[in-house]
């Protein structure tokens, strides 16, 4: 019997999780097109890291005026930002105010954007799935559903207002 109980348990999580059912095929679809767009628009520029193209694309909202730190945060760093995270459909998902957070503690394509900021600037971001929460998406370890779908492109205004450093 508590076999069969837990196997039940185990579909009917697989089928709430399952990314093939029609709104979730449009998701992915409509997501992939925003980002698409994001990619022709001349308004955003791709974040080089270096070693090539991350995927992250950027529009610097930082006002002239504003005197820019001349450090940039390291993956180790714990920073210190105003940040507000959006849908391609402009809907708000999270946000906060003077949040305190190691870059390497939010998803890749957030930390990636953050270790290219100096201190002061203000930045729109693009991330595309595969650097948020992948095809999975985010999913509640408590209630195992997601709160943010698989194959969501996720965008962040993000202000970065200071960096402490690790290790110094």
């Amino acid at each position: 019997m508590k076999t069969k109980v837990l196997l039940f348990f185990v579909l009917i999580a697989f089928a709430s999780c399952n990314p093939t059912d029609s709104s979730s095929e449009q998701w992915r679809m409509d997501n992939q097109a925003a980002y698409d767009a994001i990619k022709t628009n001349g308004e955003w520029t791709l974040l080089d890291t270096g070693d090539g193209p991350s995927g992250v694309y950027y529009r610097d909202l930082t006002a002239p005026e504003t005197e820019l730190g001349d450090e940039y945060p390291l993956e180790t760093a714990s920073v210190l930002v105003n940040y507000t995270g959006r849908y391609y459909t402009d809907n708000v998902f999270d946000s906060g105010t003077r949040s305190a957070f190691s870059v390497n503690a939010v998803v890749r394509g957030f930390g990636v954007a953050l270790q290219h900021m100096r201190v002061g600037q203000k930045w729109d971001v693009c991330i595309p799935y595969y650097l948020g929460y992948g095809a999975v998406g985010n999913v509640s370890y408590y209630t195992g559903q997601a709160s943010i779908k698989g194959y969501t492109t996720l965008f962040f205004e993000i202000e970065l207002i200071q960096i402490e450093q690790y290790p110094k």
